[in-house]
């Protein structure tokens, strides 16, 4: 005989808004518009509790989630439609009226060098989280990281010209519903094209020399960076209905601390 000790009542009646598991590795394939990506992410994969139950099944969120992802191995369509899926599942085993699953990975995506033209892979950091909530519609969070760089306006304009240059990384995060989530490509787009100049994992002496250029004819301060994915996101976007946020974030090369800058808007659709 199996006793649910989760089913009886708490010490002390308190609801909880989040329970469930993290830091779990799983695998899984997506194929969109013929192109298909393998992800590792790292979940996690949270309910609310209510006051008067002492415990959830911590077994049945594994599972809800295994079975769906594991499901005559499927290619699914995103990594959206795959969330909302494992929370569908998970709501059939447990009562809940919030659930919460978070994905953290490594994208893979191609690239060209600027001068040389050689094909190179490039890589960024995604956070997509999808939240179902009793009563409301379906939302999704996608937060991406893109390292670029930037040299420094005010340092060039006092000293000849003579300036110094740091490694910067952009983050620019899209919240909406299913139907207005922008394909990750035009998200990295937009983050790439905001520094002085992109970063490339490849690159030939001529590929140097032009990026370096490149950034010296556009000096930014990491307040320019982030103004700049924003308005970038404003323009890219400008058909959907999203709340966008960014961050521009300096490794400074000079200082022994980084230097940020954050903002927020709102596209309507119009």
């Amino acid at each position: 005989m199996v006793v649910d000790t989760q089913n009886e009542r708490p010490m002390h009646r308190i609801q909880l808004n989040k329970v469930g598991i993290k830091n779990l590795k799983t695998f899984f394939i997506t194929e969109r518009s013929g192109v298909r990506h393998h992800y590792i992410p790292t979940v996690e994969l949270t309910i609310d509790l209510p006051a008067d139950i002492k415990g959830i099944h911590m077994s049945r969120l594994v599972e809800s989630m295994t079975e769906i992802i594991s499901d005559e191995f499927s290619v699914h369509d995103s990594v959206e439609d795959l969330q909302i899926r494992i929370l569908q599942a998970l709501a059939e085993r447990h009562l809940c009226t919030h659930g919460e699953v978070r994905f953290d990975f490594e994208f893979g995506y191609t690239s060209r060098t600027p001068a040389s033209k050689k094909r190179t892979w490039e890589v960024c950091d995604v956070t997509a989280t999808t939240i179902m909530e009793e009563g409301k519609p379906i939302r999704h969070s996608v937060e991406i990281q893109v390292i670029g760089n930037t040299v420094c306006p005010h340092c060039m304009a006092n000293n000849e010209g003579l300036t110094h240059m740091q490694r910067a990384i952009g983050t620019l995060n899209v919240v909406g519903v299913t139907e207005q989530i922008p394909n990750y490509g035009d998200m990295i787009e937009v983050i790439e094209g905001s520094f002085s100049s992109r970063t490339y994992s490849l690159l030939k002496l001529e590929d140097e020399m032009y990026v370096t250029k490149k950034m010296h004819d556009n000096p930014l301060f990491v307040e320019d960076v982030c103004r700049n994915i924003l308005q970038g996101a404003k323009e890219k976007f400008s058909v959907r209905t999203l709340e966008v946020s960014a961050e521009a974030r300096s490794l400074e090369s000079i200082h022994k601390h980084d230097v940020i800058a954050k903002g927020r808007i709102v596209t309507n659709g119009d």
